[in-house]
């Protein structure tokens, strides 16, 4: 177990120091006079020189001692007075929270509640005067507002009227519908550089109102464990951080909150010293929009990158730079914004809108926050040069990504087989079962935008085509005839021949964006 890191422990700490090695060296001078006062060494003559010490020598030392720390002290005092005001004016807006959750298995009478807790602040619009609580997705995901408790510092418990949650950035905002309450300041994470003095507060393991301190350890922290967090670039801090802290503020010395801490790196399950907190900019960003819009809207190049694992030192150096650096780009996908502006496979993204680029998850948060459909320069090295691009960015769920053949996947050669469903109705074709893609439909898939076509409902296993699709494709085009319903669908592939081949226009849902395929089937 580490040790807790509160100012008090900490100044203690510090003042431990200080007292045991100011009294291993007075101690030391001290024994020495000790040793020449109780000697009485000889004089060339034989004479003795005698050394009479002082009766009150013993608490004349002490009280110069004491006088000494008094003096020293007064550096301390005025840091941990520091630490106290924090505490004192951010306490007020840090909430407890308690969400009441079900799950529920295979027979849904046997669902199972739980409640799952956690912390947040209280923090105040850009616009307006209303409050809302700022904390984590994963703190109230699942339960409904009325579930939901929020417990002030006074104990008073208050329910939320609105939730509204961001998977993609682990930020969940509650409306609180009222102005009356203490609200914490929001600060700057981008000026928070390694080494920033800083204090957690929460709720750990159900303990409200806790504080401990820190130092900002690491910044741009990225953890392949959160897979369902696709905005990564945390704080490290070495304020102790437990289960319950999740949601509660990370704040500097002038009593702003910088970060919403969320996650711990720990082999028990308990603070080690490696805590993570979202950087306050991105959880700000994520708030206006969910209050303003009721959802996320996120910036796209349409490019993959290459992950830190595979950008090592011989890749910089094989590019003409001394050591790794901004995002190299592994895909320019067809299409894409990137495309378009010129950007190539292998090109290494130094900076973006000026800022220069640390890494692919610095950059991922920066396109995600760009505006949508703005010109933003781009400075990439290729061929061991620097050139300058401007990039058109895109909306990140409506950006088609690709398009070209699918990957991977080898067709049936020969004459076109039509498997025959014994049930056969007009949605069925060449062992497709198509329905047409409505508005309810699109919203259950979670498309983004108004796509048009036929939705794959079923894939018979011996069909021509089951190697080409999947369950939810779409089918947007087939011998460049737009489809606008199943029963288009049905027709355009029923009319084709077994001596004629179909050109295919697949949609396809892939982590929020839509790839588009064009495929041939002979």
């Amino acid at each position: 177990m580490s040790r807790p890191s509160s100012p008090y422990v900490l100044l203690a700490t510090l003042a431990s120091g200080i007292i045991l090695g100011v009294t291993f060296g007075r101690g030391g001078a001290f024994v020495s006079a000790q040793a020449t006062g109780n000697a009485r060494p000889e004089s060339a003559s034989g004479s003795s020189l005698a050394s009479a010490r002082p009766v009150n020598a013993k608490a004349k030392n002490e009280a110069e001692l004491y006088e000494k720390l008094a003096r020293q002290y007064e550096l301390f005092a005025h840091v941990n007075r520091t630490f106290e005001l924090v505490a004192e004016a951010v306490s007020p807006a840090v909430v407890h929270i308690v969400a009441q959750k079900s799950s529920r298995g295979d027979d849904a009478s046997h669902a199972r509640r739980f409640e799952e807790t956690g912390s947040g602040v209280i923090v105040r619009a850009d616009r307006g005067n209303d409050l809302y609580v700022l904390t984590n997705n994963h703190v109230v995901e699942g339960a409904q507002a009325e579930k939901i408790k929020i417990f002030l510092k006074d104990g008073t418990a208050i329910r939320p009227n609105r939730t509204w949650l961001d998977a993609k950035a682990d930020i969940a905002v509650l409306g609180l519908g009222r102005d009356d309450l203490p609200a914490a300041r929001l600060g700057d994470s981008d000026a928070a550089p390694v080494g920033t003095w800083v204090l957690a507060l929460g709720s750990p393991f159900g303990l409200t109102h806790s504080v401990s301190q820190g130092i900002i350890s690491a910044r741009g922290r990225h953890m392949d464990e959160l897979e369902d967090v696709e905005n990564q670039d945390f704080l490290q801090t070495d304020a102790a951080i437990n289960p319950g802290n999740s949601g509660g503020p990370l704040v500097n010395m002038k009593g702003e909150v910088i970060g919403i801490n969320n996650s711990i790196a720990s082999n028990g399950g308990g603070n080690e010293g490696v805590g993570f907190s979202i950087p306050m900019n991105l959880a700000h960003w994520i708030m206006n929009q969910l209050i303003a819009n009721g959802r996320v809207t996120r910036g796209a190049l349409g490019i993959d990158l290459h992950r830190e694992t595979e950008y090592r030192t011989e890749d910089a150096l094989s590019h003409g730079l001394d050591r790794t650096k901004g995002a190299w780009v592994s895909v320019v996908h067809q299409f894409s914004p990137a495309a378009d502006a010129g950007l190539k496979d292998d090109d290494i993204i130094l900076r973006f809108r000026g800022v220069e680029v640390q890494d692919l998850n610095h950059l991922i948060n920066m396109v995600s926050m760009a505006p949508i459909g703005q010109p933003a320069e781009l400075i990439v090295l290729r061929e061991r040069k620097q050139i300058r691009l401007v990039v058109k960015v895109g909306e990140r769920d409506r950006t088609v990504v690709q398009t070209g053949p699918i990957p991977d996947r080898s067709l049936p050669r020969g004459p076109l087989r039509r498997p025959v469903r014994p049930d056969s109705t007009s949605n069925y074709a060449m062992g497709l079962e198509l329905s047409t893609l409505d508005d309810a439909t699109s919203r259950r898939l979670g498309l983004p935008g108004n796509p048009q076509g036929a939705v794959v409902a079923k894939v018979e296993p011996d069909s021509p085509l089951a190697g080409v699709f999947k369950t939810n494709d779409i089918i947007s085009k087939v011998d460049g005839q737009s489809i606008a319903t199943a029963d288009q669908a049905v027709k355009a592939l029923n009319r084709s021949t077994d001596q004629k081949s179909l050109e295919l226009e697949i949609d396809r849902l892939v982590e929020g964006m839509i790839e588009r395929h064009s495929v041939s089937v002979p």
